[in-house]
């Protein structure tokens, strides 16, 4: 190959890289997996919820027993 088709070969491969990224998202500084993420610390709140009633009913049980 010669050394023009080099140079014309990695301009061409520049282009098309540059034109594929997505530069409205890196913009926005939000990642793939937001979505998901966000569901599973819902999750984890609702778990800490269910945890502290279940905490509270074991007590008040006990409480009852006595």
């Amino acid at each position: 190959m010669s050394s023009l088709n080099k140079v014309l070969y990695i301009i061409v491969s520049c282009l098309i890289l540059s034109g594929c990224s997505d530069e409205s998202s890196s913009s926005q500084k939000e990642h793939v997996w937001k979505e998901q993420t966000e569901t599973i610390n819902k999750a984890k709140e609702v778990e800490g919820m269910l945890l502290e009633s279940a905490a509270a009913t074991r007590e008040a049980t006990d409480k009852h027993d006595e």
